[in-house]
């Protein structure tokens, strides 16, 4: 009997998940123009011909790990263009040190400091209209994607 409602569980469960991923997610032509009008605030990182567009939290152990990943691969680096955007996942509470890497004279340097060095910097409390604006469209644009895991990863092979 028990076996049959962890079946029933997981079943329910990868059912809703499913449902809510192609229910949520809009097509990809308008998925790629939403990420292009994004691209004057990423965090580029990487020369090649493949744009991989990513959304990370820098508090989230995941996407720590992928982007020391890309960091430690000459490989990675040299096959994909990584537009990364740095997006709070609300339980870490990383809002003032997103807005302190965008604020920073060189955001991917301070976003490796802290992503792959593991630094512990100092986070600014307000920050200019410009990093606030930043923060605002991508959350906008994340929240249509229904963006809710980070590293969430969007790869525009084939496309402009």
């Amino acid at each position: 009997m028990k076996w049959i409602h962890v079946v029933s569980f997981l079943f329910s469960l990868l059912f809703l998940n499913t449902c809510n991923a192609l229910a949520a997610e809009p097509p990809t032509e308008q998925t790629i123009s939403m990420m292009h009008s994004l691209e004057q605030y990423a965090i580029r990182y990487g020369n090649g011909p493949t744009k991989v567009y990513v959304f990370v939290d820098p508090k989230c152990p995941h996407s720590r790990d992928f982007i020391s990943m890309i960091d430690d691969s000459e490989k990675m680096k040299s096959s994909y263009s990584y537009y990364i955007f740095l997006y709070e996942l609300k339980r870490m509470k990383s809002n003032k040190l997103i807005g302190t890497i965008y604020a920073s004279p060189s955001p991917l340097q301070k976003m490796l400091e802290v992503m792959v060095l593991g630094h512990e910097i100092k986070e600014i409390v307000s920050f200019p209209p410009q990093v606030e604006e930043k923060i605002g469209d991508i959350e906008n644009i994340a929240q249509q994607l229904n963006v809710n895991k980070r590293p969430y990863l969007i790869i525009a092979k084939g496309w402009k």
